[in-house]
């Protein structure tokens, strides 16, 4: 009766009807008004000093086949217990229990993962002995159904009640990763369980051929840049024995930290110096000749010169009066009116403009993707 008092002397306040119905006493449980208590964020892990990795969150770890997504993942795992691997550090003093959920690979693969390497790794820096299963489930889900791996994972994380779950990857969780209402679902799925068991849900999928940071696979990929808290990318360097890993979208800190580490003799990460030089060129490894561009276009005060663009301008002239475009429409179109050559760095241009939420793409009543320019804050 209290809140139904309340709602009526919101109501009045405001000059409306006073009605009182059970959708808006269920609508009003969800506002959130100044006075509002609601818990702190809660990180488990810092990466080169930035809270990562949030309690009743998503996370996305993406890359290309053979880019290191699984090898980080290791590490972070490995992390929960040892407390420090190379940049990443566990925000807290006591281990953390971990649940890895492996879609992936043969089951000797997962076992010579979790004993060789994340087992190698507590041992060189802890000096165990025995591997902590106690502080570890870990899954091998191969051999099911898209269907009987989720309704296995909702199990997995409301019995053991992990601090993190890592699965990898979650494009296995569905028949289609292209399906709209499918991947939608799932990500609403995937949201309530973080948030009724207060863990963090680390999703690891795949990027499109296109290699681009934030072109993660099909409509779900979409989802996972769109949804989560925070993504981290990982890449190989090219031409080389090295890895990277760059924190590339967080919704609270402006962070772009990286990490590089090789690979050791013994099959452990360390600290490399190699650069990924491929990052800052187009598909052929060429650097684009800015020379070229639309000079209508540029920013010549741009801190960043490879990427000198005025994103708002630029899109908002290739929309022109158009509500929304294919994804092939809109390339051509930006392509044309910067003059820009390259695709490849064209889809380093629409990262940006997505990152910057000049853009952003939303699924059409045909179940396609679209991109729809998004109205100055």
């Amino acid at each position: 009766m209290e809140q139904t008092d309340q709602i009526h002397e919101a109501l009045s306040k405001a000059g409306l009807p006073t009605t009182v119905t059970p959708e808006l006493v269920g609508l009003d449980k969800t506002r959130i008004t100044s006075d509002t208590e609601v818990p702190e964020e809660v990180f488990l892990f810092r990466f080169a000093g930035t809270p990562c990795f949030p309690r009743g969150d998503l996370t996305t770890v993406a890359g290309p086949a053979k880019g290191g997504k699984t090898f980080f993942l290791s590490m972070l795992m490995a992390c929960a217990f040892r407390g420090q691997v190379l940049s990443l550090e566990r925000d807290g003093t006591e281990p953390l229990r971990v649940l890895w959920y492996d879609t992936e690979q043969s089951r000797y693969t997962t076992k010579r993962i979790m004993t060789e390497r994340i087992g190698g790794l507590l041992v060189d820096a802890e000096e165990q002995t025995t591997f902590p299963d106690e502080q570890y489930y870990v899954f091998n889900v191969r051999d099911k159904t898209p269907k009987e791996r989720l309704d296995y994972l909702e199990l997995a994380i409301e019995t053991y009640r992990p601090d993190i779950c890592i699965v990898d990857g979650i494009a296995d969780l569905l028949n289609d990763i292209n399906s709209g209402p499918d991947s939608v679902e799932l990500m609403q799925q995937m949201m309530t369980m973080a948030g009724t068991y207060m863990c963090n849900i680390t999703a690891g999928i795949h990027l499109n051929r296109s290699g681009e940071k934030l072109n993660l696979r099909g409509w779900l990929g979409t989802l996972l840049v769109q949804k989560p808290y925070e993504v981290f990318n990982c890449d190989r360097v090219e031409k080389g024995q090295a890895f990277t890993v760059t924190h590339t979208v967080s919704r609270r800190f402006n962070t772009k930290n990286e990490l590089c580490y090789a690979i050791g003799d013994n099959g452990l990460p360390v600290m490399s110096e190699a650069q990924a030089d491929n990052t800052r060129k187009d598909g052929n490894g060429r650097q684009p000749d800015s020379t070229t561009f639309n000079k209508e276009f540029v920013d010549n005060d741009a801190a960043d010169q490879h990427l000198p663009w005025l994103f708002r301008k630029l899109f908002t002239a290739a929309f022109g009066s158009a509500a929304m475009l294919g994804s092939n429409d809109l390339e051509q179109r930006v392509m044309d009116l910067a003059n820009i050559k390259q695709k490849q760095y064209y889809y380093k241009v629409l990262d940006e403009a997505e990152r910057q939420r000049i853009v952003r793409k939303e699924l059409t009543r045909t179940g396609r993707v679209g991109v729809i320019l998004v109205p100055p804050s």
